[in-house]
């Protein structure tokens, strides 16, 4: 069987899902002129593949419309700084921890200044709009974090395709027919292998439940 790439990362969230009450993600864009430091434990971000972004966290700032070099302007840094490499999880806690389910801040940066060898380092910047994200899971992947993100549609599937892992929200005809309901239109994921179909349910908060998990 061909390796599938963070698999195990995938199955924790699907346990997770099945077990307890998972609440709505949330990132707003917001101005921060305090120092920061690096978040201790957001290690998930994917590597760069030229041309193609995928569900990053480096996406996810540019899709809110930053995208600018690395923020941090101290220390002095090595190699590819001050390259826009990654979405950086910074915090104002100097210790660098978060709480699961928290909140941290999104920024641009260089991955000589995103290396935990800097955890600790106090980091100063002249840039101010960065995300503010709510519900935060430590080494959350992007994908399952912008799943968890407000949407219209009732449901939605994480699905391996061409070696990574994606997301599509989705109505409940398509969701019907990705639980191969005849009496609906085939879905456009029949070609996939491996999926998970979540339901989201609007009470007081919007939490996510697992319907369907096709996983290896």
């Amino acid at each position: 069987m061909e390796e599938i790439k963070d698999l195990e990362l995938i199955k924790a969230f699907v346990d997770t899902l099945q077990n307890y009450r998972v609440e709505s993600t949330g990132a707003a864009v917001v101005t921060i002129n305090a120092n920061l430091y690096n978040v201790d434990g957001s290690t998930h971000d994917p590597k760069k593949v030229p041309g193609h972004e995928g569900d990053t966290w480096k996406k996810l700032l540019k899709d809110n419309g930053i995208d600018h070099n690395c923020y941090v302007t101290n220390p002095n840094a090595e190699g590819v700084h001050p390259e826009f490499s990654v979405g950086g999880h910074m915090t104002t806690n100097s210790n660098g921890q978060v709480a699961n389910g928290g909140t941290c801040y999104l920024m641009p940066e260089c991955s000589w200044h995103n290396n935990k060898a800097r955890d600790g380092v106090e980091y100063t910047h002249t840039e101010t709009q960065m995300l503010k994200l709510t519900g935060y899971n430590l080494g959350e992947l992007p994908v399952t974090f912008k799943l968890r993100l407000p949407s219209d549609q009732p449901f939605a599937v994480l699905y391996y395709d061409q070696n990574e892992w994606k997301f599509k929200n989705i109505s409940r005809n398509e969701a019907e027919a990705l639980k191969g309901n005849a009496s609906y239109a085939a879905s456009p994921l029949h070609s996939v292998e491996y999926y998970v179909l979540i339901e989201r349910k609007r009470d007081e908060k919007t939490t996510h439940h697992v319907l369907i998990s096709k996983l290896p």
